[in-house]
């Protein structure tokens, strides 16, 4: 029977466990002994996991990678109030249900579909709101769109994540546009719900990880989601307007160097940049938290998409 991530407790010892590997690396503790840290996940969460150099002969990792599934056994134990694994014995396995391994939001999929279509719904501009329509009667994007990550990795990638994400946003901009009455309310929510629309064709799910498609490789995220949204546009939709949104779409990176073809140029869109910026990083930060302490004591492992490590004491 699978035991979840959720479900595990300190003290037990699980065994024929599965599990899919988020992440496996080779280390060396301060005696300079080498060991694995991995993070293992199924469809409730994710959690760290070791294994010592006294347990090498019975861990098969050579040809593990991100992605694949294992059979394991472990102790369970909580260092610094947080669990991790101990793995004495871990081997691939091609017997597994992929539905349970999977990881998904904690947040009810319909329900955060239902929280951003109210959010349309209430929009004042018409040819917005029927933009969004157009959108939301696709009855495949809207398939895709409630099972999307909104990354491969680093944040939110998971099954539901880019409409939590979305959400997170929504819920940042609506703060900052409390303080900025001139920039355009509707703007900043179609766009905090658009912004990454493109990941719903940029991603795809191989064995139990997240990974990018041919197109998505080829094209990226931020071209698919300006041409598919244009694709809905509604008849005599102000030509204007398209060139705000979409110039939100395209800038919403920031920075060139970060996957923008151009910076921020609209109030606006300077709000669906920060409001982005804002939930990916906390989302970092909440993972490094939830995955506790690494070799050195009281902090995470270097977290490289964030370039430092977290305080986890």
């Amino acid at each position: 029977m699978k035991i979840f991530v959720e479900e595990l407790k300190e003290g037990e010892f699980i065994t024929d466990q599965v599990f899919s590997i988020e992440e496996i690396q080779q280390h060396k503790t301060r005696k300079n002994n080498p060991y694995y840290r991995l993070t293992l996940q199924d469809r409730t969460g994710e959690i760290a996991a070791k294994i010592w150099e006294d347990d090498f002969a019975n861990c098969h990792v050579r040809n593990v990678e991100r992605g694949d599934v294992v059979k394991i056994d472990a102790q369970v134990q909580k260092y610094n109030d947080i669990l991790q694994l101990i793995i004495q014995k871990l081997e691939k396995t091609e017997d597994y249900d992929i539905t349970e391994l999977l990881q998904t939001s904690d947040k009810d999929l319909d329900q955060m579909f239902a929280d951003i279509k109210k959010e349309t719904d209430e929009l004042r501009n018409s040819f917005l709101q029927k933009l969004m329509k157009n959108l939301f009667n696709d009855e495949d994007f809207v398939k895709r769109f409630k099972r999307s990550p909104a990354a491969v990795m680093v944040h939110h990638d998971y099954i539901g994540g880019l409409m939590e994400h979305n959400l997170e946003m929504i819920n940042i901009a609506k703060a900052q546009l409390s303080s900025y009455p001139e920039a355009s309310k509707d703007l900043v929510i179609v766009g905090c719900i658009l912004h990454d629309v493109g990941k719903v064709f940029e991603i795809e799910v191989k064995k139990t990880a997240m990974q990018k498609t041919k197109p998505g490789w080829l094209i990226g995220h931020v071209v698919q989601g300006y041409e598919f949204v244009k694709s809905k546009l509604p008849e005599k939709f102000p030509q204007n307007l398209w060139m705000k949104l979409g110039h939100i779409i395209i800038s919403h990176q920031g920075e060139v160097e970060y996957g923008s073809p151009i910076k921020p140029a609209m109030l606006e869109a300077a709000i669906v940049h920060g409001a982005d910026y804002a939930s990916n990083m906390a989302k970092q930060y909440q993972r490094a938290l939830q995955l506790g302490e690494g070799k050195e004591p009281g902090f995470s492992e270097y977290q490289r998409w964030i370039k430092t490590q977290v305080y986890v004491e």
